[in-house]
């Protein structure tokens, strides 16, 4: 095993929800310090240079998710404040290289559930002026744009929902041009099969899967990518992210098993860099947005799961282009 220390640039996260909730409970929560899997201290320990935060949230519970969204952006812009010695947000590669330089942690936003955007296209806009480089159509509800994709229930053995082929509505299509035009990078995670579909097809620039991973190697988790998609994908120029909650890992899990292994992670980037090439795949961890924790538990983990690459049979070079340089070469040419 090297002794090879490789930099982590994450494409999905769901700290600043995280913190959010915690803190409306009345409980302790800081970007630099918490309990949770992502903290400024742990980025540093698992050698990090970027994190992507996500603005996510249930829009079942919400009466507006676009004022919601605007609460965890405040929230999101008060922690780069109290942090801005480690911690600056990104929205251009320029100011990614700017911090690489001083030695700072970059962090880039984005939105995961378009009903924060569904009803006006200026709302889009104005969180494009805030900085956010990436967004999802949809989470696990249909919403203006679209349908999510199925979510299989271990229990119950049978799929949540059958929306998987209705793909994007007409607005929905309309809100893809939007993106790009204003360069906003249209993620597919939680995108039902026929939503992925009508994004290869109507899209003019590459798009991103930002927290998916294979459905043949963990058929239960229909929000994976088929093999065919992940070739799509890689075809059009764009990555998707390596996923570490367990239900998206092991092809036979059951609620109650421990969170995924060091090797079932490895196991997946090999399928996956075997199907759509070694410049398809990054990271996406999924952090404070799953419930098992991983083997190598949080951030500060990191060099444990390259370690496990290692061992797989992955080269240095392989897993270089995972941690850090396919999304680096990504956001330089898309951001």
């Amino acid at each position: 095993m090297s002794s090879k220390i490789y930099k982590v640039f994450d494409l999905h996260c769901d700290t600043i929800s995280a913190i959010c909730e915690r803190r409306q409970q009345g409980q302790w929560a800081e970007l630099r310090q918490n309990h949770l899997k992502v903290d400024l201290e742990k980025l540093k320990v698992g050698h990090y240079g970027l994190q992507t935060f996500a603005l996510f949230l249930d829009a079942g519970k919400e009466k507006d998710c676009f004022q919601k969204a605007k609460e965890l952006l405040r929230l999101f812009q008060g922690e780069m404040e109290k942090n801005k010695d480690q911690i600056s947000q990104v929205a251009t590669y320029k100011e990614i290289e700017e911090n690489e330089k001083s030695g700072k942690l970059s962090a880039l936003l984005s939105l995961e559930e378009g009903a924060i955007f569904q009803e006006l296209p200026k709302q889009l806009q104005w969180f494009r002026e805030q900085g956010v480089r990436i967004a999802t159509f949809t989470w696990n509800y249909e919403n203006l744009l679209g349908y999510p994709n199925r979510f299989y229930d271990p229990l119950q053995r049978k799929v949540w929902s059958e929306d998987d082929e209705r793909g994007l509505k007409e607005r929905g299509i309309q809100a893809l041009e939007l993106m790009e035009a204003l360069r906003i990078i249209p993620d597919v995670s939680h995108l039902s099969d026929g939503g992925f579909r009508d994004v290869a097809e109507h899209a003019k620039k590459p798009f991103i899967a930002t927290h998916s991973n294979s459905r043949s190697m963990a058929p239960n988790a229909a929000r994976n990518l088929t093999d065919e998609m992940i070739r799509t994908l890689a075809e059009k120029g764009g990555i998707m992210g390596l996923n570490y909650c367990v239900s998206f890992v092991r092809p036979d899990w059951r609620p109650g098993q421990e969170g995924a292994r060091l090797d079932e992670l490895a196991a997946q980037a090999e399928h996956i860099i075997k199907i759509g090439g070694e410049d398809c795949l990054g990271l996406g961890s999924d952090f404070d947005g799953i419930e098992e924790a991983p083997e190598m538990e949080n951030a500060g983990g990191m060099q444990r799961l390259a370690h496990a690459m290692e061992r797989a049979g992955l080269s240095s070079r392989q897993i270089e282009k995972i941690f850090s340089g396919n999304v680096k070469r990504f956001l330089k040419e898309n951001l």
